[in-house]
């Protein structure tokens, strides 16, 4: 089980890659965000931050699973919004 600081991080760089240019590398980082979160939403209660992980589950595979170069801007918009409030509740937890 990941800690919340160690889901922070992972949350973090999520943020660094989607406001970058979504790269092979990048896309690789969101997804192992997007596995993070959803391992996490199994070990928590109801409430904010697991609405949070469950909203990265959600939001973040549009980006990830598009050919690079082809994402949509509504989804990465949706996944970048997804990525501040996962983290505003991770910080939160702390």
């Amino acid at each position: 089980m990941t800690s919340i600081e160690e889901e922070l991080v992972f949350a973090r760089q999520a943020k660094a890659a989607i406001e970058g240019k979504l790269t092979e590398q990048a896309i690789e980082v969101l997804r192992e965000a997007t596995r993070t979160a959803m391992e996490q939403v199994v070990f928590s209660g109801e409430g904010p931050l697991r609405d949070a992980r469950n909203n990265i589950g959600f939001l973040l595979p549009p980006v990830t699973g598009a050919p690079e170069g082809q994402q949509k801007q509504d989804d990465i918009d949706d996944a970048k919004s997804a990525i501040d409030l996962w983290i505003e509740e991770l910080e939160a937890s702390l």
